[in-house]
């Protein structure tokens, strides 16, 4: 009996370890649309700029979003401003979870931080940072990155 007992509850611990250990990749199996509703989560809607819908990135609009064409990824979509003169670009990126830093490094060199007309941001300033593999890119000068990146790490 006491064998049966310590399985079941060897058993019940490992399935509390697997269920934890799940919740931190919980990300890579979200959609990136649920991932990017929770960036904004908990922020003053006077706050935000005028945002487009989510746009799926694709290899006739990758080099605007990434600042770079023909990159290896699963899917990304971006959601920017629909004000020029605000410079404001969230895009997460899903790959491969072996490309995770190479990606990240190619997006870093690449991206036009002033992509806009006359406002942008510092490279400095630039914002990536990934978790599983998903790569979240933040282009901000409304002071957003630092709760976008909280709400990016908080994601369960």
């Amino acid at each position: 009996m006491k064998k049966i007992l310590t399985l079941l509850l060897v058993a019940l611990l490992s399935l509390g370890l697997v269920a934890c250990s799940n919740s931190s990749d919980s990300i890579n199996a979200m959609s990136l649309d649920d991932i990017m509703d929770k960036l904004y989560e908990g922020i003053p809607e006077e706050d935000l700029p005028m945002l487009s819908e989510h746009v799926a990135v694709t290899a006739d609009n990758e080099n605007w979003y990434l600042g770079t064409s023909g990159l290896e990824f699963e899917e990304a979509i971006a959601s920017e401003s629909l004000i020029g003169s605000i410079a404001h670009s969230v895009v997460l990126v899903r790959v491969d979870e072996k490309d995770v830093e190479a990606v990240m490094n190619t997006i870093k060199d690449s991206i036009n931080t002033y992509k806009w007309v006359c406002v942008g941001i510092e490279k400095d300033d630039l914002v990536i940072e990934n978790r599983g593999n998903v790569i979240l890119v933040v282009v901000d000068a409304l002071g957003l990155s630092d709760k976008i990146v909280e709400n990016f790490e908080n994601i369960k």
